[in-house]
């Protein structure tokens, strides 16, 4: 009986703290960005029309039969912006920029794993890409040397991924031309999806929506635990070190 009721307490004082701490901030950083109204929202928008207006076949097959060889090696790299080891090496990054920063991060990338683990795993278990769709034509623009996959279309992980790490880097970094050259990223990665045959574009649409949800929630989520209103959260690893080390040689 106690833990059932420590469990609702605690369950309830996450949601007020989320309702309390977030005040949309971090999500109304973003819609007040240009880059956001301005390169974000026309992207998805062209996308999910595009998508609806020609079928979900006819649409990626007019943006695949558009490709060039500098398009051909440009994205079969930049697809790689949406590989979850990006979060690894990024959240190792920021432990020695700023442990808050990281700490988004992680909560970004655990949220993000179990989202996409859910969705193609449990929701959509199934659906086919691209070349499963197209199977036993020769319509496809292929790029040499990228590994296919036929299976679990829905929603582009790829691009989930993309989006919930730069959108995360949006809402921390100050210089708003980063925070154009980052928005412009994600929307490469995500692009790349549809060039390289992985994904159909309302995979990527749905895909860049739920990463920006992630990114907006990590903080929410880590600033209502009220961890971030600790000091040592503002430093890193190495400034840390150092306090204790000067605090142990005074003592």
């Amino acid at each position: 009986m106690l833990p059932l009721i420590l469990s609702e307490i605690i369950q309830d004082h996450i949601i007020e703290s989320i309702l309390r701490y977030s005040e949309m901030k971090y999500l109304t950083h973003l819609v007040n960005l240009r880059s956001i109204r301005f390169l974000l929202i026309p992207f998805l928008l062209s996308i999910l029309l595009f998508s609806m207006y020609y079928g979900k076949g006819e649409s990626h097959l007019m943006i695949n039969h558009w490709n060039s060889g500098i398009g051909d090696f440009v994205f079969k790299y930049v697809t790689y912006l949406g590989d979850g080891v990006l979060f690894a090496i990024l959240i190792f990054v920021f432990l020695f920029i700023r442990l808050k920063w990281a700490m988004f991060l992680f909560a970004s990338s655990l949220l993000t794993l179990i989202t996409v683990f859910v969705a193609k795993t449990l929701l959509f278990h199934g659906l086919p890409r691209p070349v499963k769709y197209f199977e036993g034509t020769d319509v496809l623009h292929l790029v040499g040397g990228v590994k296919m996959y036929s299976m679990n279309s829905f929603p582009s992980g790829h691009t989930i991924t993309a989006f919930a790490i730069f959108m995360i880097l949006v809402l921390i970094v100050q210089n708003k031309y980063l925070k154009t050259l980052f928005v412009m990223t994600a929307i490469l990665a995500g692009f790349s999806r549809v060039y390289l045959s992985q994904h159909f574009m309302i995979d990527v649409f749905f895909g860049a929506i739920i990463g920006v949800c992630i990114a907006v929630f990590s903080c929410v989520l880590i600033d209502s635990l009220g961890v971030c209103k600790r000091p040592w959260t503002e430093m890193n690893l190495h400034q840390i070190f150092i306090r204790k080390k000067w605090a142990h040689r005074l003592n």
